[in-house]
């Protein structure tokens, strides 16, 4: 739930639209249908299981609701151009669990204290670098 909870902060704090408020205008269904994309296509989460989410959100959903927006981000995208930006954003900002997993993986090749600092300094910087590039992208808006 984590991911999809940092996701949909995302998409919120980009759209300035709450995507789990029962709401039906275009803007709405418009940013709903940039969190759902992100999540089929970049996360590689089930219909049902993104639908799960709007319902544990107070936000009806079903499996048929995610598809149709899943497959008219396309048109979506050519009419606001806007959401190609945030989406590169958000997929930028994100990494997937097969990359968490190859993390995990040189993380554990390492031996000494020495190493895992290196590691936890370079996080931090990456850290700083991404909220400093989301607090000017914000501002720009």
């Amino acid at each position: 739930m984590r991911e999809y909870n940092r996701i949909a902060n995302l998409v919120i704090s980009l759209t300035q639209i709450n995507i789990f408020e029962n709401r039906r205008t275009q803007q709405h269904v418009d940013a709903r249908a940039l969190f759902d994309y992100i999540m089929r296509t970049y996360k590689n989460k089930k219909l049902t299981s993104i639908a799960n989410f709007y319902k544990s959100k107070g936000k009806s959903a079903d499996h048929s609701i995610v598809l149709y927006r899943v497959n008219m981000f396309d048109e979506i995208k050519s009419r606001r151009p806007e959401f190609v930006k945030w989406q590169r954003i958000i997929e930028q900002t994100t990494i997937s669990n097969e990359e968490m997993l190859m993390i995990i993986e040189k993380l554990k090749s390492f031996r000494n204290i020495d190493s895992i600092e290196q590691v936890v300094e370079i996080v931090d910087v990456l850290t700083d670098k991404e909220l400093q590039e989301k607090d000017s992208f914000i501002k720009t808006i």
